[in-house]
């Protein structure tokens, strides 16, 4: 083949630009550090690159909203040391102030420390972060604590949050951090929790009692009346000497109508009577529904009567022709289809007398309406081919629902009586709501009890210094568990800090393999590509000396 000077010529060119692009490469990466730095320099690496920044990204708000919301747990926490002191110091107060030595002008001066101290909590139940309350729940804008203009001793009540000596204006939500992707904390405290000792959930509901103690649900019920009263004490059940807060009398409870439950719950809910009670609506598991030798043909039929609160629901099963076959599908489909049925899927649905009913786990299962009516159950078969047989477990049967019961303040409630399986319980105490208190209350009642010298007489001014200084250690641990619970908090955020940090140091270390350069290669590859673009021109510049004249 010959080979033109010119083929000569454009072939040192091409390799000369070849050997520039490459330098020109090289250079940039020793410049940026990268090896890619545009699409076309590695495709296949464009993807995983795009998403470890992504992740990059999302890691760094991650630390920097725990970094911040760690902060202000710090400072949450100190506010809470405040509060302590201010719980201790008052206690101290009051102690001091059991002393009979002391003058009315002396126990003036320790009502007048205390009121201090109550501002200075008042002070930090308000306090602010970054120009944001830290005990307002999501009201972080609003000033969660006032003064209660109208506060008057004789009107308190502790079930009527209008009359506590201060407001609270926030809300019962707690800030809700996410520190992984989709898990989520509490990051804060509410103001309810810790000053007012109201849990976020009895907040949530907005009706007293707001310290609802132990809880006990009643066993089976058994209708009918009582042949003992029912007496309810201070304290341990039954005590040497019970001080006996009510009474229900049992000769004149007379249980009428479809919600026995109901009826004995109301029995507890006396005023005075320190209990609440409420009723549990009835369960029931009827089994599988065994249903054999049914014939539709032939007109077999099975029904089933389901009654409560007065109301009673009529199903049938007639055969798969009907929807309605002879099993827990055929009788979905029958409750589904009665009268004023909601909620309705292919295996569960509420009745209109409020009887809910599931199938979904292999037996037909029915729950009573809400208030606690029982469920009477009857069932019956059309038996035209004289083979139809079964039904449901236990057959015809009337169903109870059960109550639960619990004290509706901090005060213990003893219930005694000879006759008490009756109604489902047995002698018990049910423990009030210990350790949770209005801690502006306990500082207002004890400097009260305080300027007027009340020191045991429960009834008079501020209830007693004796029972607010077991209310002040009381409010004292309240707020200890409040510390403690977001001390938790905060290790949590510091644990899931550490582990976004190291994720973040492996996402670096896999973008650094897609698009980082070795530096050291990068600088040999353009030392080597520099003494071959010397050479390159040196031949290339023998080449251009040679001339057709060189051959005369």
């Amino acid at each position: 083949m010959k080979v033109t000077e010119n083929s000569t010529y454009r072939l040192m060119q091409t390799n000369l630009d070849r050997i520039t692009n490459d330098m020109f490469t090289l250079r940039n990466q020793g410049a940026t550090g990268l090896k890619l730095n545009k699409p076309s320099d590695d495709p296949g690496a464009i993807r995983p690159v795009l998403t470890t920044r992504t992740q990059l990204n999302e890691n760094a708000r991650y630390l920097e909203t725990m970094g911040q919301t760690g902060d202000k747990m710090a400072a949450t926490d100190s506010h809470l040391s405040t509060v302590e002191n201010v719980m201790v110091r008052v206690k101290e107060i009051a102690i001091n102030a059991v002393n009979s030595g002391m003058s009315s002008e002396d126990l003036s001066t320790l009502a007048d420390e205390v009121d201090e101290l109550k501002n200075e909590l008042l002070a930090s139940a308000n306090a602010m972060i970054d120009g944001k309350y830290i005990f307002a729940g999501f009201q972080e804008n609003t000033k969660p604590f006032t003064e209660n203009p109208d506060y008057t001793p004789a009107d308190y009540d502790i079930n009527d949050l209008n009359t506590w000596p201060y407001l609270y204006h926030g809300d019962n939500n707690p800030t809700q951090l996410e520190i992984t992707p989709g898990e989520f904390m509490e990051a804060n405290l509410t103001g309810n929790e810790v000053f007012f000792g109201i849990t976020n959930e009895i907040a949530a509901s907005g009706t007293p009692p707001y310290y609802q103690g132990e809880t006990v649900t009643s066993g089976p019920l058994t209708p009918g009346a009582l042949a003992d009263d029912v007496r309810l004490t201070d304290g341990a059940a039954p005590p040497a000497t019970p001080t006996v807060i009510a009474t229900i009398p049992g000769a004149s409870f007379a249980p009428t109508g479809t919600n026995y439950a109901g009826q004995v719950a109301d029995l507890f809910n006396l005023s005075g009577g320190g209990l609440l009670a409420t009723p549990v609506p009835s369960t029931v598991d009827l089994g599988p529904l065994s249903l054999s030798g049914f014939v539709e043909g032939a007109g077999d039929a099975y029904n089933l009567d389901i009654t409560a609160g007065g109301s009673t629901i009529s199903v049938a099963l007639t055969g798969p022709a009907a929807n309605t076959d002879y099993n827990l599908q055929g009788m979905a489909f029958a409750l589904g289809s009665s009268t004023n049925a909601t909620n309705v899927t292919a295996t569960s649905g509420t009745l209109d007398n409020g009887v809910s009913y599931d199938i979904s786990s292999g037996s037909l299962q029915l729950t009573g309406p809400t208030d606690g009516s029982e469920i009477t159950l009857t069932e019956s078969i059309t038996n035209i081919s004289g083979t139809a047989a079964g039904g449901i477990v236990g057959g015809n049967q009337t169903v109870y629902g059960t109550y639960t019961i619990a004290p509706n303040s901090t005060a213990d409630v003893g219930i005694d009586g000879t006759d008490l399986a009756g109604i489902g319980i047995s002698i018990d105490t049910l423990n009030g709501a210990s350790g949770r208190m209005d801690l502006f209350t306990i500082l207002t009642h004890t400097s009260e009890a305080i300027r007027a010298g009340n020191v045991d007489d429960i009834n008079g001014a501020g209830g007693s210094i004796q029972t607010q200084i077991d209310n002040l250690e009381v409010g004292a641990n309240q707020n200890r568990t409040q510390r403690s619970s977001l001390g938790s908090k905060a290790a949590r955020v510091d644990t899931a800090m550490l582990h976004q940090e190291d994720a973040q140091i492996d996402l670096k270390q896999i973008l650094s393999r897609y698009q980082d350069a070795d530096m050291l290669q990068v600088f040999n590859d353009i030392v080597q590509k520099e003494t071959a673009f010397q050479a390159a021109l040196n031949v290339t510049s023998r080449v251009s000396e040679i001339s057709i004249l060189d051959y005369f």
